[in-house]
C-alpha cells in the first residue's frame, strides 16, 4: 500500500463521514428519544402500581391522616 493509496483512503473516509454524519446523528437522536420514552413509561407503570388510592385523601379537618 503506497502513500497515495493511504491518502486516498483517508480522504474518501473523511468525505463519507462528512456526508453521513447528519443521518447518523439524526438516527442516534431518534433512538435516544425512543429509549427515554420507553424508560419513562416503565417508571410511570412501576410508580402507579405502588401508589395506594387512599394515600392522598384528607380527613374532615383538612389535615392529613
Amino acid at each position: 500500500m503506497t502513500l497515495d493509496d493511504v491518502a486516498g483512503l483517508v480522504l474518501a473516509s473523511a468525505a463519507a463521514a462528512r456526508a453521513f454524519a447528519p443521518d447518523v446523528r439524526a438516527g442516534m437522536r431518534c433512538l435516544l428519544r425512543a429509549g427515554v420514552r420507553l424508560g419513562a413509561e416503565s417508571l410511570i407503570a412501576q410508580h402507579q402500581s405502588a401508589v395506594r388510592p387512599d394515600a392522598a385523601r384528607l380527613d374532615d379537618e383538612g389535615g392529613r391522616r
